[in-house]
């Protein structure tokens, strides 16, 4: 019994101690980490890049910038400017909510296929195709079906 009691203590003081090792992760994440703009595609880096002569400087952005959906047929890439650093803000965000576009990917080539001020937007699939959700700033939430060319009500 005894020995159950030490090997018991033993245990709660080692978890102990590794607790704080496995709790911060080792490193912290930059917010603005210069590789969400660089690990872009090619095409989508040279769309994203353009914005520099507008914001008046180095632009940044955080990792939720850029958010992929692959459904049959269709590469799509949703940008979300609310989690975009730009010297002047009101380029791409107003009363109406930040400007978010979509592209979609054909041959190594991107096409915007929906740019819309919002809240937020959301890409989701639903069966074999996706849909984009819209939220807008008011709380009306309207969804878009891609019909393989553009989105459609």
């Amino acid at each position: 019994m005894k020995r159950v009691t030490t090997i018991a203590v033993l245990f709660l003081c080692l978890s102990g101690m590794l607790r704080p090792a496995f709790s911060h992760g080792g490193i912290a994440q930059d917010r603005w980490n210069p590789a969400h703009l660089q690990n872009l595609p090619h095409g989508l880096r040279a769309v994203v890049q353009k914005w520099e002569a507008v914001c008046g400087g180095s632009i940044a952005a955080a990792q939720q910038f850029a958010l992929y959906l692959d459904v049959p047929g269709a590469e799509l890439v949703a940008l979300h400017f609310d989690d975009f650093r730009c010297g002047n803000k009101s380029v791409h965000c107003s009363t109406t909510g930040c400007l978010h576009e979509v592209y979609v990917a054909s041959k190594g080539q991107y096409r915007r296929v929906l740019a819309v001020h919002a809240r937020d937007i959301r890409l989701l699939r639903d069966k074999n195709t996706a849909l984009v959700e819209i939220s807008g700033v008011n709380g009306q939430t309207r969804a878009l079906r891609w019909n393989g060319r553009r989105f459609v009500e």
